[in-house]
């Protein structure tokens, strides 16, 4: 059995103690809150940034689509793309093959 200023002594002690947890909690919550508040200034001048460019791209005429194009001319686009994509293709074969059987 504790005297009474053990009961006390026991007490402050309590106090104390959670006084202290809550003071780490406290300064964890103010931490993430000030955290929080800077990704949402980073993310409100962002979607402001996006904004301006929504509206930069509402004002620009849309490409033309393929449908009110000439087939010749989409034919064209076609086959250089293709040919241009064969070069490549070409290139970084001839890079992968060995000196001694590369004809320069």
């Amino acid at each position: 059995m504790l005297p009474w200023w053990g009961w006390v002594l026991l007490w402050v002690v309590l106090l104390v103690a959670s006084g202290l947890w809550l003071f780490v909690l406290a300064r964890r919550v103010w931490g993430k809150t000030k955290a929080l508040t800077r990704e949402l200034s980073r993310a409100s001048a962002l979607v402001a940034e996006l904004e301006t460019r929504v509206d930069e791209l509402r004002d620009a005429d849309p490409p033309p689509t393929a449908v009110t194009q000439a087939p010749s001319r989409l034919r064209e686009e076609y086959r250089a793309q293709r040919a241009e994509q064969a070069a490549v293709r070409r290139s970084r074969r001839a890079e992968r093959m060995p000196r001694w059987a590369r004809v320069d």
